[in-house]
């Protein structure tokens, strides 16, 4: 384009990287001249477009240095758009630049020979670009210029500046600012990260990344730039992993500290009110969207309060207190329940309670349901049937679950934990023609062991029950052979199972009871057997209902799907699920989450 224009006697050594109004006000000085807008001038450059990069007068400044005109206008910030630039492959908000107060590297000041020696480079514009690439230390402010036309006069400017000692920077501390380098150098990639423009990027790592290293009381008018770099490498090590890690992170900060008064403001101040200053930039709503939605579903936020410049469309969460008040509920009795859920956990002072997060709505509204439902410890008798006396025989071993787990509650029911109850001895009824049939507490009168005891020794041995109609069939209803049941109390051991019973529960051969016993699947226990009076190994009764919930057998799928056990074995290692590694001889067991 300006091949006629010769490059000039008396020039400077351009330095890979260098911006043009470096490079100009080195050349200024080589050649004699007070300032860079003179020089320009002389030359018939016009000094505000050459600080805005256009791309004419980059080539006319090159061609007088006699360098390459594409590399100095791909490392000057070239303004494209009213309040946008293009750096290397990047085209960047000016709020991501402090294009007014230069800095530049205490280290290549010192270095220089002459006025004339230091570069300043385009990337240095950027305010999250705090080091220099050459030496690996700190930039540091230079000195502000007199006028709007010395602004970029770097040569002016550091004229009798002496630098500040260069701090290298942790090379840990840089993995954000080399990344920013990449995106500027190479264009952006494709993560979430990448799709977010340059300025929300960088701005959000490091204002992110703020709050993670130095709490939510951090100002940032005081932050070094050495605390700048690292806090940015932090907040990138979380984004650059996308919005769930983004999310994940806000939750660990919220759950670090107990749930009491205190909302989101406290625990996010840093971080929050700067992406409330945000607000005028739309760029920042995928940011904000995302934040806001966070809070809203994770703070006892009421309904039509404004977070982020937009109204909650419903609580979705609430404490102790946003529960009272908004259902007029008995407070303890709420955090009774929530207790008895693993919501809620009394304080060390036993007064009160404190909660291990905010409780959903959902979870408010069917407490609010179940109060008006609770039956006490004599309703609840009438509803099984029984009297209250053994009512409370059947509620101490847990084998009727109180609404509300504390001891010192009183005992109250929810008709669905009493049903409950009923649906296991349901689950047991089979048409059976064994005779001697008894009712339950008739049964435990004979065989001398507490009704309860029976309760349990038939649920975990799975006993056959009968009853005449079990749709109907309430406690007293049902019958259990009172043969079957001495024959098992003979062999019973509490809270444990024979391993050939444990076969039958499980539906596997006792190879592979043995195996899973083996191997610490099933956990086990030795027994001193009454009758033989030797030790045996039993299978943990737990244990067994832990297996069930958690394993398969080959038996239990070929049983689902119709299939022989072989061609189903078949079938799920063709699929490539790894079975259990059991005696050879075992039946196949799967874990439920791989194979179903």
């Amino acid at each position: 384009m300006f091949s006629t224009v010769k490059p000039l006697p008396l020039n400077v050594k351009y330095h890979s990287g260098e911006s043009a109004t470096s490079l100009a006000s080195r050349l200024a000085q080589r050649n004699g001249v007070s300032g860079m807008a003179m020089f320009l001038s002389d030359f018939g450059i016009d000094y505000l477009n050459l600080t805005n990069g256009n791309q004419e007068d980059c080539a006319r400044l090159a061609a007088l240095a006699g360098v390459d005109q594409a590399e100095l206008h791909r490392n000057t910030p070239a303004l494209v758009s009213p309040g946008w630039f293009r750096l290397g492959q990047e085209e960047i908000k000016f709020t991501a630049f402090t294009r007014t107060a230069l800095k530049g590297c205490p280290q290549c000041l010192q270095d220089a020979s002459h006025k004339t020696g230091a570069a300043h480079f385009g990337l240095w514009q950027l305010t999250s670009i705090r080091t220099c690439c050459l030496h690996s230390c700190y930039l540091t402010p230079l000195p502000t210029s007199p006028g709007t036309r010395e602004r970029f006069d770097v040569t002016r400017l550091t004229y009798g500046f002496s630098p500040p000692e260069p701090q290298i920077a942790n090379d840990q501390d840089l993995l954000f600012e080399h990344y920013l380098r990449n995106r500027i150098e190479k264009g952006p990639g494709k993560t979430w990260l990448d799709r977010l423009p340059f300025h929300v990027a960088a701005q959000t790592c490091e204002g992110f990344g703020l709050l993670l290293t130095l709490g939510p009381k951090a100002r940032r008018e005081v932050v070094t730039p050495a605390q700048w770099a690292a806090a940015g490498t932090v907040g990138f090590s979380v984004l650059r992993r996308g919005p769930d890690a983004f999310r994940q992170k806000l939750k660990d900060i919220q759950q670090a500290h107990p749930i009491d008064n205190t909302l989101y403001r406290t625990r996010y101040r840093v971080f929050f009110e700067w992406l409330r200053h945000r607000d005028d930039d739309p760029q920042f709503d995928v940011i904000r969207d995302l934040v806001r939605e966070f809070i809203f579903r994770n703070f006892p936020i009421s309904e039509g309060s404004i977070v982020l410049g937009q109204p909650c469309p419903e609580q979705y969460v609430h404490s102790l207190s946003t529960a009272r008040s908004r259902y007029g509920m008995s407070g303890w009795k709420l955090a009774r329940r929530l207790a008895s859920m693993g919501l809620a956990e009394r304080k060390v002072s036993g007064k009160g309670f404190i909660l291990k997060d905010y409780v959903p709505t959902e979870i408010i509204n069917d407490i609010t349901t179940d109060f008006g439902a609770l039956l006490n410890a004599t309703d609840a008798g009438k509803y099984l049937g029984i009297e209250r006396f053994m009512m409370a025989k059947l509620t101490q071993p847990g084998l009727v679950e109180k609404y509300f787990d504390e001891k010192n509650a009183s005992p109250m029911y929810h008709p669905r934990d009493l049903d409950g109850f009923i649906g296991k001895l349901k689950a047991r009824v089979e048409r059976s023609e064994a005779e001697n049939l008894l009712d339950i507490a008739t049964a435990s009168h004979r065989v001398r062991i507490p009704t309860e005891r029976v309760v349990e020794i038939i649920l975990r041995n799975r006993l056959p029950l009968h009853a005449v109609d079990p749709v109907t069939a309430r406690f007293p209803d049902f019958r259990v052979s009172l043969d079957v049941l001495r024959e098992v109390i003979a062999t019973d051991h509490h809270g444990t199972v024979r391993p050939t019973r444990a076969a039958k529960i499980l539906g596997i051969n006792i190879r592979t009871i043995r195996s899973l016993m083996n191997t610490g699947v099933l956990k086990s226990c030795d027994i001193k057997e009454l009758k033989s009076g030797r030790m045996r190994r039993y299978v943990c009764a737990k244990s067994i209902e832990h297996f069930s919930k958690t394993y398969v057998s080959v038996v239990e799928l070929a049983g689902a799907s119709g299939r022989l056990p072989s061609v189903e074995a078949v079938i799920q290692l063709d699929r490539g699920k790894q079975p259990l590694s059991l005696d050879p001889r075992a039946n196949m067991i799967f874990r439920r989450s791989d194979v179903l």
